[in-house]
């Protein structure tokens, strides 16, 4: 049920109150008339609003990262080193995170498409209870490890500050692409720059 205070209780009597609302209602009525004059018949047309640019990869902040060796959902460490001949998605996300929780999603699909088999994906959740985690994953299953930074060890050391944050490592896990921000990862010209990373290190059949 909706309330609103009583015109009392903000500091004036119900008199000034009535009086409050015709003056206020007069108001009103006097700037609509004048905006009816002012505008002119046929150009009340409202501008179309314009979208925000969409995100892109871009060279990432620092030229070296760290590895690291993180536990996945079943407990069993992951080691990052262990993908160093493939290019590899870092992602750092968590739960609570609308945006990440859309981009897990959009990271599953590439995942599965066209590049499958070609690129590993390595998602790294920051300081969540693992119990909390694992309930996520079950209901909304992805087609990649997910690997837990409980103390934020490793995400302190990569820089992170913002979330979603993904990572693009060529092979000898070298630092090539970056993003904050969450990123439709389905779009040709991200693609399409996934593919340059192995080509560049001349991977040549990816």
């Amino acid at each position: 049920m909706h309330t609103c205070d009583a015109p009392e209780a903000r500091g004036f009597s119900s008199r000034s109150g009535r009086w409050a609302t015709r003056a206020g209602a007069l108001v009103l009525l006097t700037l609509a008339t004048l905006a009816l004059v002012a505008i002119p018949s046929g150009t009340a047309q409202a501008e179309p609003i314009s979208e925000a640019p969409q995100r892109r990869l871009t060279a990432p902040p620092n030229a070296a990262l760290p590895g690291f060796t993180l536990p996945d959902l079943a407990g069993v460490p992951l080691r990052l080193e262990a993908q160093r001949d493939r290019v590899v998605l870092v992602h750092f996300f968590a739960t609570w995170c609308e945006p990440c929780r859309e981009e897990l999603a959009s990271l599953s699909r590439l995942a599965q498409g066209p590049l499958s088999g070609r690129l590993a994906i390595v998602a790294v959740n920051v300081a969540e209870v693992p119990v909390r985690v694992r309930r996520f994953m079950e209901a909304a299953p992805v087609a990649f490890p997910v690997v837990l930074d409980a103390d934020r060890g490793v995400t302190r050391a990569w820089g992170v500050g913002v979330l979603p944050t993904t990572f693009v490592l060529g092979p000898g896990l070298q630092p090539r692409l970056f993003v904050e921000g969450d990123l439709d990862w389905s779009r040709p010209e991200i693609l399409s720059a996934l593919e340059a990373v192995g080509v560049d290190a001349g991977r040549r059949e990816f």
